[in-house]
């Protein structure tokens, strides 16, 4: 047993991490890719992928960051080869209240995690769409509602800066798509000539 190994075992026992953190351990860059569906998100149902996604979207796991950042930003390449001009970056927006609650927004470090893999392939813009509206989360809510509670809850507020770019959203978990759909909604009633979706994960 090497250093480093008995440290970790010793400040496990100091200080037991939380399951999500222990799940996460069994994650690699390979294991992503050998779990990632054929549409290029990861397996929501999968616990270690669960695990990861909440040890991003409620701790701001650096780890976990460090983790997604090459996967996201591989797909997000993908998009940019077939791309005239740059990409632009978007993160799901999240209304003021919640993000000032929680102290981040999770799919602002997604973008800013693929930034640092592909800084001059893309232009990220944070403040392109907004939230209008504190919808109630959309965890638990059947299809329809999560339509309806998201119909017109984003809007875009740069629109020069939108106005024939090629759009990613980039989302940390997708369900009807209905967050990520109203983003791209916004995008193109802002002028944006396409707008491509790209989430971490789908449940």
């Amino acid at each position: 047993m090497n250093l480093a190994t008995a440290l970790s075992r010793t400040l496990d026992v100091i200080l037991p991490p939380r399951t999500t953190e222990r799940l996460l351990r069994s994650l690699t860059p390979e294991r992503l890719v050998a779990l990632a569906r054929p549409d290029g998100t990861l397996p929501y149902h999968e616990q270690s992928i669960r695990a990861l996604v909440w040890e991003i979207k409620y701790r701001k796991n650096g780890e976990a960051l460090r983790l997604v950042g090459p996967f996201l930003a591989e797909h997000a390449l993908a998009v940019a080869e077939e791309s005239l001009g740059k990409p632009m970056l978007v993160p799901v927006p999240m209304h003021a209240a919640r993000r000032k609650a929680r102290g981040y927004n999770q799919t602002e470090l997604l973008c800013e995690e693929i930034i640092k893999h592909a800084r001059d392939s893309f232009i990220y813009m944070p403040s392109a769409v907004v939230r209008v509206r504190n919808t109630i989360p959309q965890q638990g809510l059947p299809k329809h509602r999560r339509l309806k509670n998201m119909l017109g809850a984003i809007e875009a507020i740069d629109a020069a800066h939108i106005a024939g770019k090629t759009c990613i959203v980039v989302d940390d978990v997708s369900t009807t798509g209905a967050t990520a759909h109203e983003t791209k909604r916004a995008l193109l009633a802002a002028g944006a000539s396409e707008v491509h979706i790209l989430a971490l994960a789908h449940s």
